[in-house]
C-alpha cells in the first residue's frame, strides 16, 4: 500500500505533500487543480520499469508513442524544449536543470529524475558514453544534449537520451526495475481505455474469476447481459460484443457511454488485484443513481484482491456517493480537496464524517 506521498518538481507541483491514504482514495477539486497529474505520479511511482513509464507517462496527454527529439532542438539559446518528456518537468526559470522527487513519506529509495545537459563521448570502441556537462568552459567535440536520468535511492535505474528508442510492446529486461515498492497498476484514463488495451485486459483475466466480475458489474445497468466476447474486426482489430437476453449479440459500443465506462472500471479493477488501481474522473459516463452501488462494489472488490483506489472528480454527486458507500463498506478511505494557488497546489484532507460540510468550507466545486 502506498501510505502517503510526497512530489516535488513533477508538472504542476512544485512541491506538495499528502499524509495518508487508504484503500478507497478521491481527489477533488476545480480544473487544472492536479488531479490528474496526482494519479500521473503514483502510477510513475508505482511501476517497475523506469525508462519505459517515464515515455508513458509523457505519452499520456499526448495521445501518440514517443520517439527521440533532436538534441540540436534543445540547445538553441531562446528555444523553449518542446517534447512531452520534458513537460514532466515543474518550470522554475531554469530549462536546463530540473528534478522530479517521487516519494513515500520517509521513503529511503524515492524515485528521482534528473533532467540535465550532457556532453557526449565516444570511445576508441565506438562506444557513445555521457557525462554531465556541469563546468560551462568545458568542450565536448561532439556536442552536448538533454537527457535524464532515473535513480531509486541512490541506485540510477535508467537513463534517457535521444538515442532511446521508441516506445515498445515488450520491455527489455534490462529497463526492468527490481523494486520492493513496485506494484501491479491499472491506469483507466478520463477517455476511457482505447480498444486494444480494454481486449488486452480481458484477455489477461480468462484464467482466473475477473471476466465474471466484469459480467456482475456490468449487470448493474442491464440484468439481462449474459455474456462478453471478443471477436475480430476491420483491420486487425477486436470489437467486443455482449450478448443480450432475448437480442443476441450486440456491440458493446452500441450501448452507450455509461455501459462502456463501467466495463472499463471493471476490467481494469479486476486487472489491478494485489496493485493500483487509478481512475481520472470516475464520474464520466456514469448516471448518479449507479455511482453509489459501484462505489460500494469498487470497495468490495478492493478489499477481497488486496487493491488501493486512487480516483479524481469534480462532480458533487460522486463525492456524496463514495462517501455514503464508505460509510456502508467501512474500508480506509481519504478525501483530498486539491486548490492551485498563484504557482503553487496545496491538498487539504477533507474529512470523511461530513464531507459536505468540508466541501462547503473550502469552496464549491465548480
Amino acid at each position: 500500500m502506498i501510505g502517503s506521498l510526497h512530489i516535488s518538481g513533477f508538472k504542476i507541483f512544485r512541491d506538495i505533500t499528502l499524509p495518508r491514504f487508504g484503500q478507497l482514495n478521491l481527489f477533488v477539486g476545480e480544473n487544472n487543480s492536479g488531479k490528474s497529474c496526482l494519479l500521473e505520479a503514483i502510477n510513475l511511482y508505482a511501476e517497475r520499469t523506469p525508462v519505459t513509464d517515464v515515455l508513458e507517462t509523457a505519452a499520456i496527454r499526448s495521445g501518440e508513442r514517443l520517439g527521440s527529439w533532436v538534441p540540436g532542438e534543445t540547445m538553441e539559446e531562446g528555444t523553449s524544449i518542446t517534447h512531452p518528456v520534458f513537460e514532466l518537468f515543474y518550470r522554475a526559470g531554469d530549462e536546463t536543470k530540473a528534478v522530479i522527487v517521487i516519494e513515500k513519506v520517509g521513503d529511503s529509495t524515492p524515485l528521482r529524475i534528473h533532467q540535465q545537459l550532457y556532453g557526449a563521448i565516444t570511445n576508441e570502441d565506438g562506444f557513445k558514453r555521457y557525462v554531465p556537462a556541469t563546468q560551462p568552459d568545458t568542450i565536448f567535440p561532439e556536442g552536448v544534449e538533454m537527457a535524464l536520468a532515473v535513480y531509486r535511492g541512490e541506485n540510477q535505474v535508467g537513463f534517457i537520451t535521444s538515442r532511446t528508442r521508441p516506445l515498445r510492446s515488450r520491455i527489455q529486461d534490462g529497463y526492468r526495475l527490481s523494486n520492493g515498492d513496485a506494484l501491479s497498476v491499472a491506469f483507466l484514463p478520463a477517455k476511457g481505455l482505447s480498444d486494444e488495451k480494454a481486449a488486452s485486459l480481458w484477455d489477461g483475466l480468462v484464467q482466473g474469476p475477473g471476466q465474471h466480475l466484469v459480467l456482475h458489474w456490468l449487470r448493474m445497468l442491464d440484468h439481462r447481459i449474459e455474456d462478453l466476447a471478443y471477436v475480430a474486426g476491420r483491420r486487425g482489430s477486436r470489437l467486443a460484443l455482449l450478448k443480450i437476453e432475448g437480442q443476441g449479440r450486440i456491440p458493446l459500443r452500441s450501448m452507450g457511454d455509461g455501459l462502456t465506462k463501467l466495463f472499463h472500471i471493471s476490467v481494469a479493477a479486476a486487472s489491478a488485484s494485489q496493485g493500483v488501481l487509478l481512475i481520472d474522473e470516475f464520474e464520466n459516463g456514469l448516471h448518479w443513481s449507479v455511482q453509489k452501488r459501484l462505489w460500494s462494489a469498487l470497495a468490495k472488490a478492493a478489499r477481497d484482491s488486496n487493491v488501493q483506489v486512487f480516483c479524481t472528480t469534480h462532480s458533487r454527486d460522486c463525492i456524496e456517493s463514495f462517501s455514503a458507500a464508505v460509510k456502508e463498506e467501512r474500508p480506509g478511505a481519504s478525501v483530498y480537496r486539491l486548490e492551485r494557488r498563484g504557482d503553487d497546489v496545496f491538498a487539504t484532507d477533507l474529512p470523511l464524517i461530513n464531507v459536505d460540510a468540508a466541501m462547503r468550507e473550502h469552496g464549491e466545486l465548480r
